[in-house]
Formats: structure tokens, C-alpha cells, sequence
């Protein structure tokens, strides 16, 4: 096994950890940098980061939502508390 390969075994089974512990999913179709431009992409998700940052004290993950075909339809928030989903559905 190469160094790549442990490398990527390691990051792959974070990933799985992360996605098992974050059960609660918020989806954000439309969220995109070719739908929004580069600006309001960039406001939109440092936005949301600022508020995860200020209410959010368990963990949380995010993702890229895909659509039935595969293509990139916006991105997707994972967290662990059913609560901070909730209130960022409510804010987002």
C-alpha cells in the first residue's frame, strides 16, 4: 500500500465518521457558483458559516447535493443536532 493509498483510506473513513454522526440533513438546492455567480456564492456561504459558527455547538458537515443523474444540484448540511438543523432551515 502507498502512502497515497493510507492517506486516502484515512480521509474516506473520516468521512464516514462525519456522515454517521451528522444525521440531521438540510439540503441547499440551487446553492451554486455557476447559478449565483462568484460573489453572492461567496456571501451566501460565509453567511451560512457565520451563523454555524455563532449557534451551532455540535458538529456539522457539508457536502455537495447531487441530483438523480449525478449532476451538482446545490450543497447539503449535515448536523448532529436536530435543533441547529432546524433553526439553519428556518434561517436558509
Amino acid at each position: 500500500m502507498t502512502m497515497f493509498h493510507s492517506v486516502h483510506a484515512i480521509i474516506a473513513r473520516l468521512n464516514t465518521d462525519k456522515l454517521q454522526a451528522t444525521h440531521f440533513v438540510v439540503p441547499q438546492p440551487g446553492l451554486l457558483r455557476t447559478v449565483m455567480g462568484d460573489d453572492a456564492f461567496r456571501a451566501a456561504l460565509d453567511e451560512r458559516r457565520r451563523w454555524i459558527g455563532e449557534n451551532c455547538v455540535d458538529a456539522f458537515y457539508f457536502s455537495d447535493l447531487r441530483d438523480d443523474c449525478g449532476h451538482l444540484a446545490g450543497k447539503s448540511y449535515r448536523f448532529m443536532n436536530e435543533h441547529d438543523a432546524i433553526w439553519f432551515r428556518f434561517r436558509f
